[in-house]
């Protein structure tokens, strides 16, 4: 059987103001899957909580019927590796030693590097075209190159879902076309992939589903407004990325959506 990552009616947020609102949502190991949407729209949120990291208000997260708020850290983390959009700023290490972080959940802190843990470590670092950097420290490289080393460090961690918030960002199209293309060949040897997405013709490529998000503004004068999200399609590219959910989602007339997709 397969595994799964399952959220049934979550509502989650923060300060208990919920961000996003009756998420139904299942990916399989092998399937990557898009969470697309304008800012604001959800998709951080619905990382975030897919990963234990933020406890839903309402419903529940559960990874192959074992529900995620209810796992001690380093199981979360045998089943889940988390790629931020934001992060501190790195210290000195090399790139090698930075992806080799990746195996922490799985020796501990002070335990020892297994054979298991440096080939792991090499196969990241070769997926990622990061071999010829290996011994670079971290502080040294471009934005571009950074992203992909803590891509690669989520591949060292072996988790069977990767949970990656905007993988693309800082990297050019080159990168952002070897990014999305390494991800589907992880979802290929049967990794569960969720990644959000700006670039619509990326997800239109590689996407095997597409969760298209959108915000509602709830009552309140302007300044006081909110908002919350929900999924408003889901299913394959084909049949997310139309003309009506896109112009509705994002406000644009239907040659303005056209430039998205094509």
């Amino acid at each position: 059987m397969k595994s799964s990552l399952e959220l049934r009616e979550i509502s989650a947020g923060y300060d208990n103001k919920p961000a996003i609102r009756n998420i139904n949502l299942t990916v399989n190991a092998g399937e990557l899957l898009v969470l697309a949407g304008p800012n604001g729209s959800g998709k951080s949120t619905l990382l975030k909580t897919a990963g234990g990291l933020i406890t839903p208000m309402e419903g529940k997260v559960a990874i192959n019927g074992r529900e995620v708020r209810y796992l001690k850290p380093r199981q979360r983390a045998a089943l889940t590796a988390f790629l931020f959009q934001v992060r501190d700023r790195p210290w000195a290490f090399t790139v090698r030693e930075t992806v080799a972080q990746g195996c922490f959940a799985r020796r501990g802190w002070l335990g020892a590097e297994t054979k298991t843990d440096r080939d792991a470590v090499t196969v990241a670092l070769e997926k990622a075209e990061l071999a010829a950097l290996a011994e670079r420290p971290v502080t040294e490289l471009s934005g571009g190159e950074l992203q992909r080393v803590y891509i690669a460090r989520c591949i060292a961690q072996g988790a069977d879902f990767l949970l990656l918030d905007e993988p693309d960002n800082n990297l050019d199209p080159k990168y952002s076309f070897m990014i999305l293309t390494l991800l589907s060949e992880l979802a290929r040897e049967g990794r569960g992939i969720i990644v959000s997405l700006h670039n619509l013709r990326l997800a239109s490529r590689f996407a095997d589903r597409i969760a298209l998000l959108s915000a509602s503004a709830l009552g309140g004068t302007l300044n006081e407004r909110s908002f919350q999200s929900s999924i408003s399609a889901l299913g394959a590219p084909a049949e997310v990325l139309t003309e009506e959910n896109l112009g509705n989602v994002y406000d644009l007339r239907a040659d303005l959506v056209r430039d998205l997709i094509i």
